[in-house]
């Protein structure tokens, strides 16, 4: 029992450090929080956190070493990835730009979710990080390895739900402003996205 809690709190820390790093998740909620509200943001956060959980459960039960090893699945995956990211940063860059004196525009829950998941689930670089965590830290038992991929989903939805709430809390309202910051996320958003295909091609 003791290491199944020692494997729980040491997956929350895990979860919570490694969604500082700035990444997509990070810049979406940064994105949603000034243009569509507190609610879209915190859908991302936790659609990226049970990404996360997701793919801390797979190291920890031995089946991501499987998926990566396997070429086919590696350059499907980056290709998933890479369309995703771009098709993300394009509609972004086609968003209406709001008018001057125009509030963020309300953004719901469920569809913040679904992008959340869609930028981190199929990424293989995100799963080969949590193949090397999981050979770092070698859990005691598989058990211990799944309690503490939950404890990471827990952490991560902490620090990303924090991360919406601070960012909705201190948007910029101005509409040129936000439209500014949603060009910026895009040009990065894409960026990574052809990075991704680009691996495929190497």
């Amino acid at each position: 029992m003791i290491d199944l809690v020692v494997a729980g709190g040491v997956g929350v820390a895990l979860g919570a450090v490694t969604g500082l790093p700035l990444g997509v998740v990070n810049l979406a909620i940064v994105e949603a929080a000034a243009r569509r509200g507190v609610h879209a943001a915190s859908g991302i956060a936790v659609g990226g956190a049970l990404a996360d959980m997701t793919h801390a459960g797979l190291a920890a039960g031995g089946v991501a070493g499987a998926i990566v090893a396997r070429p086919a699945a590696a350059t499907t995956l980056h290709l998933l990835a890479g369309a995703v990211l771009v098709g993300y940063a394009l509609a972004l860059w086609r968003s209406r730009p709001p008018a001057e004196e125009e509030r963020a525009v309300p953004g719901t829950f469920g569809r913040g979710l679904v992008a959340g998941l869609a930028f981190t689930l199929p990424n293989p670089a995100a799963l080969g990080a949590w193949i090397a965590v999981s050979a770092a830290l070698t859990p005691p038992t598989v058990a211990a390895g799944l309690v503490g991929a939950a404890g990471v989903g827990v952490g991560s939805a902490a620090w990303f739900v924090l991360l919406a709430r601070l960012a909705a809390r201190g948007a910029v309202r101005p509409g040129a402003a936000r439209r500014g910051l949603t060009r910026a996320v895009a040009i990065v958003v894409a960026a990574l996205g052809v990075g991704a295909i680009a691996r495929t091609l190497v």
